[in-house]
């Protein structure tokens, strides 16, 4: 008896956890087929039209979808799961049958679950006639008359006026609040909230929304406030929900422009500490534009807290759903919200760089039902076909007809578009060259100019510079031909991938000779005949090891590896490749190889990036390691669009990063949130 009641337990468990989630389903879907941008067309017709079979078709897509987000063990059995009137009610009915495990001592063998919610009585009672949004927040409850105003603590006091006494917020207190935007309340943590007019010859030229914009590392009048957060509670349902904000850097940072830092974990942008600012008075430091987003369940009506970078202080939020570094422009974020336990929950934003009274700005966060209204700013920072980089090795110009040894990579800068010193400003100092600083140029015949480098020449040679890149699509294209040209040999050994170039063939061809291109001389000895063999890579700056520029040369490069350590022979070669199995799922991609040509080719392949960081181009010999190798030409990075556009998808090689994965889900408790989205959400 007591092991039949035990048993009868775990099963009547079963089906109480079965009957729940089809209970949360159906929670879902009525909360999906009572938002406005669902059922207005609905409620505007009343009649039994088309528009209404696609609502019914519409909705139970959706019952679908959560469903098996929902990982039910059992099938959902109610053929027609959403049933709507025109003009009248709609309902959601789930039902699965539990097969029991124990019970079936006393013959029951199955325990029948039926859950039925109704969304509305009549289409009039549904959210068509209300908001989506949970906040609007525009910062614009305050219309100030002169261009410096800030609101600090309830008080509003002009610049001019010099020193305000605002106490110092050290803990949270619902009088510490800011009323914003359809009197929603904000509590402070830290010193004040700062608005600010947007104004011609201001840091702030425009806001997304209306005229105002807030800073969180605010100013008191005279510079010596700092960092703040503010905190918004809200109850949240079982369901999904998108925040949107606008977010952009009051302190430039040159080395970054005109590209955006942000992503979804701190770890995104820990590589971001450069501290080259152009902004008086602020020298020096690193991610001082820093703004910082969490959502916490509620625990004793306060939201817990955390200590900013520089450890001088706590402020608000535990749980980060998102973070911004740096944008030189305003830059819209999303993040999608999935609430598995309802009860409220404390959204924050607090500011987390340098604590010096100068950071990041924000505006327009929206926090909604499902997802918010209108269309995603698209964040690409470059045009279309957009010149990023080009290097034709035509400077520096060095002698010798028609080859010298000693070219000096970190000299040879490259241009991009107008700029003459490279692009950005940090890989201006030229490219990495390993396993030493000398390669030698080739001054006859080459693709574009006078000049082309050759990759092979004492021992097997790589050269490197990096990029800060965003999201999107980019091509990178170059010029090859063989060095050393070989009589039995015809057609082009170039492709994607090593058995697309036919590259075996070539390695397998043992003791041939052959003549140096484009003069008649033999080489003077037997080489294999994949001695030309030059691959094209990409990699993250923190998936494979990064060779480190030195401007001396001939001297032995080293490498900074993906641990941080710096050694001479890199943990993760950045040109790491097996010729007969390669794996295309690599930290270092291959873009393009080419083994043999005995006339110039070019070359091109797409790249697909997924997160803001350092990306290191690589161009490498991966012959046998002789004197002799493959030259190139003309090397360009040309921006093409971004990953709202997906033209270019299938053929493109998408650049491996670190976790987490972009559009994978990040767990936290009572919610979960999916990590750097890279199309915008579904309406």
């Amino acid at each position: 008896m007591i092991f039949c009641a035990v048993g009868a337990g775990l099963d009547l468990s079963r089906a109480y956890q079965t009957r729940q989630k089809l209970a949360e389903v159906a929670m879902l879907g009525c909360q999906y087929a009572t938002r406005s941008k669902i059922d207005a067309p609905v409620a505007a017709s009343n009649a039994g039209t088309l528009q209404d079979t696609d609502y019914v078709g519409t909705v139970t897509s959706f019952i679908q979808t959560s469903l098996t987000s929902q990982n039910l063990a059992q099938t959902q059995t109610t053929s027609a799961p959403f049933t709507f009137t025109p003009g009248g009610s709609s309902q959601i009915t789930l039902t699965a049958t539990v097969p029991t495990l124990f019970m079936q001592i006393v013959h029951v063998n199955t325990i029948p679950i039926s859950v039925t919610a109704t969304c509305f009585t009549t289409i009039a009672q549904t959210n068509a006639s209300t908001s989506d949004y949970l906040i609007q927040e525009g910062f614009e409850t305050h219309v100030y008359t002169n261009v410096n105003w800030y609101e600090g603590n309830g008080t509003v006091q002009p610049y001019s006026q010099g020193v305000v006494t605002i106490p110092k917020i050290t803990s949270f207190n619902t009088a510490n609040t800011y009323t914003g935007s359809n009197g929603a309340t904000w509590v402070i943590m830290g010193y004040c909230v700062e608005t600010d007019l947007a104004r011609a010859g201001g840091s702030d030229t425009t806001a997304p929304q209306g005229s105002y914009t807030a800073e969180l590392d605010c100013d008191n009048g005279s510079g010596t406030a700092g960092d703040s957060s503010i905190s918004n509670k809200q109850y949240l349902n079982v369901g999904e929900y998108e925040l949107r904000y606008y977010f952009r850097g009051r302190v430039d940072y040159p080395d970054y422009d005109p590209t955006y830092i942000c992503g979804t974990q701190l770890s995104d942008e820990s590589w971001a500490t450069g501290t080259n600012v152009n902004y008086n008075p602020v020298t020096n430091n690193a991610k001082n534009n820093q703004i910082d987003v969490f959502l916490d369940a509620d625990q004793d009506n306060s939201a817990p807290t955390h200590l900013i970078n520089d450890g001088t202080m706590s402020l608000a939020g535990s749980n980060l759903i998102d973070s911004c570094v740096y944008a030189n422009n305003w830059v819209q974020r999303s993040v999608r919200i999935y609430v598995s336990t309802p009860g409220f929950y404390w959204l924050s934003f607090a500011a987390d760089g340098t604590n010096n009274s100068f950071g990041g700005q924000l505006d327009q966060i929206q926090l909604c039902i499902g997802t918010c209204p209108g269309s995603l700013q698209d964040n690409f920072p470059f045009t279309a076909s957009e010149s990023l980089f080009e290097d034709t090795f035509e400077s520096p110009a060095y002698t010798g007809s028609p080859y010298n040894t000693n070219g000096n990579m970190y000299n040879s800068n490259g241009t991009s578009g107008t700029e003459s010193s490279g692009w950005p400003s940090a890989p201006a100092s030229g490219w990495a060259l390993a396993p030493t600083n000398q390669l030698p140029y080739w001054r006859k015949s080459c693709a574009q100019g006078t000049q082309c480098i050759e990759l092979g020449w004492n021992a097997d040679s790589l050269i490197s510079r990096p990029f800060l890149l965003d999201p999107g699509y980019y091509q990178v294209s170059y010029d090859y031909v063989s060095e050393v040209t070989f009589p039995n040999l015809s057609g082009v050994y170039c492709g994607a991938t090593p058995s697309l170039a036919n590259i075996t063939s070539l390695s397998s061809q043992n003791n041939s000779s052959g003549n140096i291109w484009d003069v008649p001389s033999s080489v003077g000895s037997s080489l294999t005949e994949d001695t030309n063999t030059v691959g094209v890579f990409m990699s993250q700056a923190q998936e494979a090891s990064t060779p480190n520029l030195n401007s001396t040369l001939g001297s032995t490069t080293t490498y900074t590896n993906p641990n941080g350590t710096t050694t001479t022979t890199p943990t993760v070669a950045p040109n790491g490749i097996s010729l007969t199995s390669y794996n295309a799922s690599q930290v270092n991609p291959l873009l393009d190889i080419c083994g043999y040509a005995s006339a110039w080719q070019t070359r091109s392949a797409v790249v697909y990036i997924q997160k803001p960081a350092y990306y290191w181009l690589t161009l490498s010999a991966l012959g046998s390691a002789d004197a002799f190798g493959g030259f190139v030409d003309d090397v360009k990075l040309t921006a093409l669009t971004s990953p709202y556009y997906s033209t270019y998808s299938s053929s493109a090689v998408t650049i491996p990063v670190p976790t987490p994965q972009p559009s994978s889900d990040v767990n936290y408790t009572g919610f979960y949130i999916v990590a750097d989205p890279l199309e915008p959400p579904a309406p």
